[in-house]
């Protein structure tokens, strides 16, 4: 089960790295950092590290972890780029209309896209997060010592009322495993998702993950595993 500080500690993290991806992007747009170096700070852990100390004053303070938390949060920092999000260097332009009603001359004029972009899933990817979220039903129920069989366990991974519960205990995993410097991939992305949108495919709006958030999850699942005692 999550140690309720530590699982605090690193979504706090989580925000702050990526309150950092995106100041450094927009940094990338004003050339105030090479794409080179920021590709550099944001794929290799010890770099990333290096450079927050160096340049630690100078972060915004969104994006600004206290100093005993800069190694943690530079393994997560540089974890985004193989979970979720794509540097560009070049991202070009696209068509702009207000509320897309009409791209028309007169209507629509060529934005710059930004230079942080998100990943593009697969399908391996949303098959691998569905395992994770099956290891976390294993790990919960053996330190829960129930001992369901695995039918059982297909069954709670079936059940669409757990649906978000779960994805959010297998985030969870995956979020202390990002802080320690594990590797996660794209399938963390496919869990954010499932929870931080809508069914429809869309974001939620003003959706804030919090600790508290993940240990409700933790709790219901929980519940659901403890009927097999």
């Amino acid at each position: 089960m999550f140690d309720p500080t530590e699982l605090a500690r690193a979504v706090k993290v989580q925000s702050q790295s990526f309150a950092l991806l995106q100041w450094t992007a927009d940094a990338i747009a004003r050339g105030f950092i090479t794409f080179s170096a920021a590709h550099t700070y944001a794929t290799l852990p010890a770099a990333a590290q290096a450079w927050i100390e160096e340049h630690y004053a100078d972060l915004p303070t969104s994006a600004r972890p206290a100093r005993a938390e800069i190694a943690p949060f530079a393994r997560f920092f540089a974890s985004y780029l193989e979970t979720s999000f794509e540097l560009v260097e070049r991202p070009g332009q696209r068509l702009y209309s207000p509320d897309a009603h009409c791209f028309c001359p007169m209507c629509s004029w060529l934005v710059d896209v930004p230079h942080l972009r998100t990943k593009k899933l697969v399908p391996a990817d949303k098959a691998r997060a569905e395992k994770s979220k099956l290891a976390a039903l294993h790990a919960l129920a053996v330190e829960a010592s129930v001992s369901p069989s695995d039918e059982e366990l297909q069954a709670l991974l079936a059940d669409i009322t757990l649906r978000e519960p779960l994805a959010l205990v297998a985030y969870g995993r995956d979020l202390l495993e990002r802080t320690r410097g594990g590797r996660v991939g794209p399938s963390t992305l496919a869990l954010w998702r499932t929870f931080a949108w809508t069914p429809t495919g869309s974001p939620k709006k003003k959706f804030v993950l919090s600790a508290e958030l993940v240990l409700d999850a933790e709790r219901t699942v929980l519940a659901r595993l403890t009927k097999f005692t």
